[in-house]
């Protein structure tokens, strides 16, 4: 009998041994407990969380960013994104660099173009080339280019955004005027600056021109380089590229546009707000980019106006304007920040994002119309046509890792040309010694 007792013992002690194991498992599973993100498999089981950190300059951007990130949360129920909203501007990217190289970088953050190129040549960035090599086909070739150091890819080609030309309708229906409505038609430097000069010369307005260019983003200027077959650098990106005769041709172009036919204070460092010159009826062009729609929308009441593109000549070309998403190189969890990112550039996801915040896709396979909210959606097809003409060179030169510096030696030369009267040769042979001298040091 006691044999029989101490067997039904040790039976039913087995048999709840066992249980507990299986109940152990269960709850395991159910709380959907992973390994993956960098976990040792020891630690209590909990959702991942990456912060996204960007800026959101108008919005849309900020409403567009909010609903995909509760969507991707939807489709990741173990994936949580901590989105910190913070301002954009040279303090942005302090902040960033400060916290990649303090161990405390965010998982995802949204970057310029322009910037891509410092970040990954200081190893700053993740290597994303496994999450874009089915793609690379779908995405527009120049965004494709700043985004890439060394055949690898460093960063998601989000949007973007370009120049164009805004013209007051009013003043040019008065002159007779009917700017092109094809790319091919577009204004050659001289009918731009014929236009510019009737504008002026019937007293319609103070001036024929004003541009939305400033000290930081003096890159707006280059377009009108290659629309003479010329360039900032040469091929390779080694040394400057401006004592050619046709750069001194687009370079007297430039300088001749400011002094002719912009207002003094449209300058580099001038303080003229470019936007006024225009909404007043102060200047009866501005070249500025597609996000300024809504606002003249809204506050050009007392003119009809409308869109043309840029000017031409040899070649068609346009500011490289927009944003990627990038992943820091000691981001904490590296897996939920690929699959935020490879969930924004999805076809659908991007064409969502670019309706609310009013930019250009950067893939090249979205068929299905884009809804744009604005009175004139339609200004934005122009803008999408003038996206294609950024050439992949001037891509690679602004996006070079000395980019930041370059800028400023150009913005400098170009308060000189405009302002100080220095000539179009002395420009040139200056301004090549200070970028050459920022090469040799790189």
């Amino acid at each position: 009998m006691m044999k029989s007792n101490r067997h039904f013992l040790t039976t039913l002690f087995i048999v709840l041994l066992l249980g507990s194991l299986v109940m152990g498992c269960a709850a395991q599973k159910e709380s959907g407990y992973s390994s993956g993100d960098g976990s040792n498999g020891m630690e209590e089981s909990k959702q991942t969380t990456i912060e996204f950190v960007y800026w959101a300059s108008a919005g849309g951007e900020e409403e567009g960013f909010n609903k995909l990130i509760e969507a991707f949360e939807a489709e990741h129920p173990d994936i949580k994104v901590n989105a910190q909203q913070v301002p954009s501007g040279t303090e942005y990217h302090t902040r960033m660099r400060t916290r990649i190289a303090g161990n405390d970088a965010p998982d995802v953050f949204r970057v310029q173009y322009q910037r891509i190129g410092e970040y990954a040549s200081q190893n700053a960035l993740l290597d994303i080339t496994d999450i874009m090599e089915d793609e690379l086909e779908n995405f527009n070739p120049s965004l494709l280019s700043a985004v890439t150091l060394e055949d690898r890819i460093y960063g998601l080609p989000h949007h973007t955004d370009t120049l164009a030309i805004f013209y007051n309708k009013t003043y040019l229906d008065e002159l007779g005027i009917t700017p092109p409505d094809t790319l091919n038609e577009a204004w050659s430097w001289e009918e731009f600056l014929d236009v510019a000069s009737q504008i002026q010369d019937a007293g319609l307005a103070e001036y024929g021109i004003a541009y939305n260019w400033v000290e930081s983003s003096a890159y707006r200027a280059l377009p009108f380089l290659y629309h003479n077959g010329a360039s900032l650098l040469t091929d390779d990106l080694s040394e400057a590229n401006l004592q050619t005769p046709e750069a001194i041709e687009a370079i007297t172009f430039l300088q001749d546009m400011y002094t002719n036919y912009m207002s003094p204070g449209n300058s580099m460092r001038g303080s003229d707000d470019f936007n006024l010159l225009f909404t007043t009826g102060t200047a009866g062009m501005l070249v500025t980019g597609n996000w300024m729609i809504p606002r003249y929308e809204e506050e050009m009441d007392q003119y009809e106006w409308g869109v043309t593109y840029m000017t031409m000549r040899e070649e068609a070309a346009s500011d490289l304007g927009g944003n990627a998403l990038a992943i820091p190189s000691n981001a904490k969890n590296i897996e939920a920040a690929k699959k935020f990112v490879a969930f924004m550039g999805d076809k659908e996801n991007m064409k969502a994002f670019v309706e609310d915040g009013l930019f250009i896709p950067a893939r090249l396979d979205i068929e299905e119309p884009i809804h744009y909210n604005m009175e004139n959606p339609e200004l934005m097809e122009l803008f999408i046509e003038q996206a294609l003409t950024v050439p992949e060179e001037l891509a690679k030169t602004v996006t070079h890792p000395n980019f930041a510096r370059i800028n400023q030696a150009l913005a400098e030369e170009l308060e000189e040309l405009f302002v100080m009267g220095k000539t179009p040769e002395e420009f040139a042979n200056s301004l090549t010694d200070k970028i050459n001298t920022i090469l040799d040091s790189h």
